[in-house]
Formats: C-alpha cells, structure tokens, sequence
C-alpha cells in the first residue's frame, strides 16, 4: 500500500483534474447556448465576442489546472521510486 503522502497527492490531483473538466464544460455550455440563440442587436458582436474570450480564458485556466494534476501524479510517481 502506498504511504499516505502519496495518496494524498494523488487525490489532489484528481480533484483538480475534475475542476478543470468543470470550468471546460462551464464554458462550453454557455458558448454553445449562445450560438443557438437568435437575437441581434446593438450588443450582440460585443457579447459574443466576450463569450468567446471567457470560453478561452476558461479552457486556458483548465489547461494549467490539468497541468498541475499531472506535476502532483508524477510527483506521486517520484515518491514510490527507491
């Protein structure tokens, strides 16, 4: 069995791994929604445009989240090496 340290990372890493699949899926809801709609307006290319600048910043928070599983499970990994 693996010592608690390890377990403990792993978790992490898992919890944040999750989170980034959230906030990607958070984003994709929303900028999916908005392209079904039929509206216009004085505004729409603005908020549009800004849709699609927070589904970005999203799935680029996402990535870096998902980076940081990956240290902690190779961290984990490290930790099991004699």
């Amino acid at each position: 069995m693996p010592p608690p340290e390890v377990e403990e990372l792993k978790s992490r890493a898992l919890k944040i791994h999750k989170l980034a699949d959230d906030v990607e899926k958070l984003a994709d809801t929303v900028h999916t929604e908005a392209g079904k709609m039929e509206w216009s307006g004085p505004l729409t290319d603005r908020v549009r445009g800004e849709i699609r600048t927070w589904k970005t910043r999203c799935g680029n928070a996402a990535g870096l989240l998902r980076e940081e599983a990956d240290r902690l499970n190779s961290q984990a990994r490290d930790m099991l090496k004699p």
